[in-house]
């Protein structure tokens, strides 16, 4: 799948996510059982990774002159709220009004024409936003069953290692997500996007249905 600009625009739909595992992931949600009753879904959507948020207002450019973006009906950009949430939309805004785009004024929103425009925050994805990650979601739809047992053990592992050696996390779930990763023989030294096609997580979970919902909209 596309993930630099260089390659060809050939949906209607343009998804633009920060870094090749959260495009790996979309792409993959995008094809599961989940939302295999609607067909656009997996035909109708190209999802492209932007690489980070500084190069967003050049990928952009690059793609507003490449053959096919007269054709784009939406434009869908997702990125990391990290840990100001206020500064991840104002950045949104600022690289929508440099490239002279629709800006909505808040995520889970559509606004504009041809194309339409909209942006959504990781963890939640919708109009409520929380300061987060991809792997704040990802943690949060594990498809194993006793996932939330593991994790909490996993948890207690880094009090211990914390209070003991005086270890820090400052990327906490990202710490936990991977450790998780570590003691599951299916997704042993994988990274999210192939732990994604591996199978690691429920693409039916409750917590989608935000983004779910917004990409119905379009379609």
């Amino acid at each position: 799948m596309a993930r630099k600009t260089n390659n060809s625009i050939r949906k209607k739909h343009l998804i633009l996510c920060e870094g090749r595992d959260a495009e790996e992931v979309l792409i993959t949600y995008l094809n599961s059982d989940a939302l295999s009753n609607v067909s656009a879904f997996s035909n109708d959507f190209q999802v492209m990774d932007f690489g980070g948020i500084t190069d967003l207002t050049n990928f952009i450019r690059t793609l507003q002159n490449m053959e096919g973006f007269n054709r784009v009906e939406s434009l869908l950009i997702i990125r990391d709220a990290e840990r100001d949430s206020k500064k991840a939309i104002a950045d949104i805004k600022s690289t929508l009004r440099n490239c002279n785009l629709a800006i909505p004024d808040t995520p889970h929103c559509w606004y504009g024409h041809v194309p339409k425009v909209g942006y959504l925050l990781f963890p939640t994805c919708d109009t409520f936003v929380q300061v987060g990650t991809l792997e704040d979601l990802c943690l949060s739809i594990l498809s194993e069953e006793n996932s939330s047992n593991i994790l909490y053990e996993i948890r207690g592992f880094m009090n211990n290692l914390e209070n003991k050696y005086n270890r820090s996390y400052p990327h906490e779930f990202k710490t936990k997500l991977h450790t998780y990763f570590s003691v599951t023989d299916e997704y042993v030294s994988l990274k999210i996007g192939e732990a994604a096609k591996a199978g690691a997580f429920n693409w039916n979970s409750n917590k989608l249905l935000p983004l779910k919902n917004f990409l119905s909209e379009i379609i």
